[in-house]
């Protein structure tokens, strides 16, 4: 039912009825949802030290207890961090590339030179005996080795909490191996297996069959959630016992959580999981097919929502026998890819007579009709129009939900990035500001943090 409707702004549901205090309740929820803006930052007395070095991991992390209000102070040498000059098509705002301009919100930026300074390195020291977490992508020792590891800092704060990200952690023979591999996206990638996944049958003529890498950072994204998790985890713990503790983050091990399910599988089926490009290997039909005007995405992973499906593309009866041919999910499921592939492009000889917006409308359609209708089994096949980046931003859900924000600054001046990746009534994150200046916060820090102009 409708909850609220105010002029020139978007509905709220809720699926149930309730009486009107109940409904009021949850209109004051929606709109403290939707407006972050006064509430408390959850994590205002933290202070974070970023000492993150080419390695957008430590980098992202940083970003996250930023945006929850911490404290974040991004050290980096006076020349600046080479994370800065990383950036799609040598692309940079005022010499900083976008991905460091992105993940520059709410940060405090001190000069330190870690590497060739024991002075520096002595005011990092006493820093960190005044924040909460460090995080460092420095290689497995350098830390320590300059007398600023987790063993020296936790001596004089032990409540400290030490975030180390490299490729394969601080132990193992493996990690000694490869201590002095920069720890780059794409080695998470290939390293994890994950790759190896990904793409088109090896069948496939070169260099379709090629392993792929996510066309985004995905290693490195989801070794900083990783990471911040973490921390955040860690941050508890220290509440509750006021002890702090090291926390090591391989990136491998973050990326390869990824395949769980296919690892499983391999290990009971006695057999890796092979590329199988527009196939799944779990649920089928689920994947991308061609329509008149593009991409849809189908997912009809159980019987009845693939008898549905059929129903809906017009399947039904065709062959005699098509509907009984790949009748159960043990049928459809592409453990031999030629068998699959039959299947596939039966479905996408129908896709291809409609648009997308017709093939959403009829999947939408049915699934209203099969909630009604007891004889229609419950098949609820999901379609959805596959945007390109220009389709999706035409969306007005990014406008109500307030994804994407504005932001001026003095030095590269203003630009659009994503805000609010969650949204929370009581306690969500934000941006308040976004800046790279390197050292642009040299004094204040001293003056808050080491008592010196």
């Amino acid at each position: 039912m409708t909850l609220f409707k105010k002029k020139g702004k978007e509905v709220a549901y809720t699926r149930y009825s309730a009486s009107a205090e109940t409904l009021s309740i949850w209109r004051e929820t929606v709109e403290r949802l939707m407006n972050p803006e006064g509430r408390p930052e959850v994590l205002d007395d933290v202070m974070v030290l970023d000492a993150s070095y080419g390695n957008f991991s430590g980098i992202i992390a940083a970003s996250l207890f930023a945006e929850f209000g911490a404290e974040v102070i991004k050290i980096e040498p006076p020349e600046g961090d080479p994370s800065r000059r990383m950036t799609p098509y040598g692309k940079t705002v005022k010499g900083v590339g976008i991905p460091f301009i992105v993940e520059g919100r709410n940060k405090r930026y001190l000069s330190l030179d870690l590497r060739n300074s024991e002075k520096d390195r002595g005011d990092f020291a006493r820093l960190a005996e005044k924040a909460a977490i460090v995080i460092e992508t420095f290689p497995a020792g350098e830390m320590d080795a300059w007398s600023i590891g987790y063993r020296h800092l936790a001596a004089k704060n032990p409540g400290i909490i030490y975030i180390a990200i490299t490729p394969y952690g601080q132990y193992t023979e493996k990690a000694k191996t490869f201590a002095r591999l920069p720890d780059s996206d794409i080695t998470s990638q290939a390293g994890s297996g994950l790759s190896a996944q990904m793409g088109d049958p090896i069948t496939a003529p070169e260099p379709y069959n090629w392993p792929l890498k996510a066309g985004m950072w995905m290693g490195w994204t989801i070794t900083g959630l990783s990471a911040a998790l973490g921390g955040a985890m860690a941050l508890l713990h220290r509440q509750s016992t006021g002890e702090g503790q090291m926390i090591d983050v391989a990136g491998m091990d973050a990326y390869s959580s990824m395949t769980g399910v296919p690892v499983s599988i391999g290990y009971t089926w006695e057999n890796a999981r092979p590329r199988i490009g527009v196939l799944d290997f779990i649920l089928y039909p689920y994947g991308h097919w061609k329509c008149k005007d593009g991409y849809v995405a189908i997912a009809a992973p159980r019987d009845h929502d693939f008898r549905a499906l059929v129903k809906i593309l017009g399947l039904w009866g065709r062959t005699g026998s098509f509907e009984n041919d790949w009748r159960y999910t043990s049928d459809r499921i592409p453990d031999m890819l030629d068998k699959a592939m039959l299947l596939h492009k039966a479905i996408e000889e129908r896709t291809m007579m409609f648009t997308s917006d017709e093939l959403v409308r009829k999947a939408l359609s049915y699934a209203r009709k099969a909630a009604r209708s007891k004889w229609r089994g419950g098949g609820v096949p999901i379609v959805m129009k596959v945007m390109t980046p220009d389709d999706a931003m035409e969306n007005k859900q990014w406008e109500v939900r307030k994804s994407f924000k504005k932001i001026k600054d003095e030095t590269i001046g203003e630009f659009t990035i994503t805000s609010g990746f969650v949204k929370m009534s009581e306690s969500p994150p934000r941006v308040k500001w976004v800046s790279c200046d390197i050292g642009k916060d040299n004094d204040y820090i001293r003056a808050k943090y080491l008592q010196q102009s």
